[in-house]
């Protein structure tokens, strides 16, 4: 098993695999995720199986700005146009409809696409150096706890990815939080690392 840092060898390292369609274990700003190209089919396949997730099973998308992922999302609703439109980075991961135009292996059994500006500066300068977002999921097995520190990540997940990125130090340890737009109002689907009252603050 490969392991660099969060530097700029490391970001290069992390292109270049992700570029080749490998997958990663990588810190972002609430646990280690697993992942790679989000429009790579053989990537979310490999990712699920390192999990012990179902083959149909729904994986979400970091993106550094929006306009990477527009096209993927059906919804134009003033509400979702108010969520992406705020300005502060957040531990928020939004289930939009899904568009035809988004890849059919990452979502959902509602047709949804789960998707994250992410705020993490290693997750950010990934994606702008490969010029792409990444599916991206906690990097444990299904039902074991995300982990927030190197040494706690299991063995078999390690050996399993093409590199890993240790960020050397804890990350924050608590997933994000992932809501719904149903209509004309915001469903949490479930808690996380962003709370009840910034969420309302950002719908209005």
């Amino acid at each position: 098993m490969n392991a660099v840092g969060t530097d700029k060898k490391g970001i290069a390292k992390a292109a270049q695999i992700t570029r080749a369609g490998g997958v990663l274990l990588y810190p972002t700003e609430t646990v280690y995720g697993l992942g790679g190209l989000a429009t790579n089919e053989h990537v979310a396949k490999r990712t699920r199986q390192l999990k012990g997730r179902p083959e149909k099973s729904p994986m979400l998308v970091l993106t550094d700005e929006w306009a990477r992922v527009t096209e993927w999302i059906a919804d134009r609703s003033a509400l979702a146009q108010r969520i992406i439109g705020y300005g502060p980075f957040l531990p928020l991961t939004i289930l939009f409809e899904a568009s035809p135009k988004a890849p059919s292996h990452l979502l959902g059994p509602e047709d949804l696409v789960g998707i994250r500006r992410t705020g993490d500066p290693f997750c950010r300068m990934l994606i702008a150096c490969v010029d792409a977002s990444l599916l991206s999921t906690s990097a444990n097995r299904t039902g074991e706890r995300a982990p927030a520190h190197f040494e706690d990540i299991d063995q078999s997940i390690l050996e399993g990815v093409d590199l890993a990125i240790d960020a050397g130090h804890a990350l924050r340890g608590v997933s994000s939080t992932v809501i719904r737009i149903d209509g004309d109002a915001v469903v949490v689907v479930r808690e996380g690392a962003t709370d009840a009252q910034t969420i309302h603050d950002i719908v209005g």
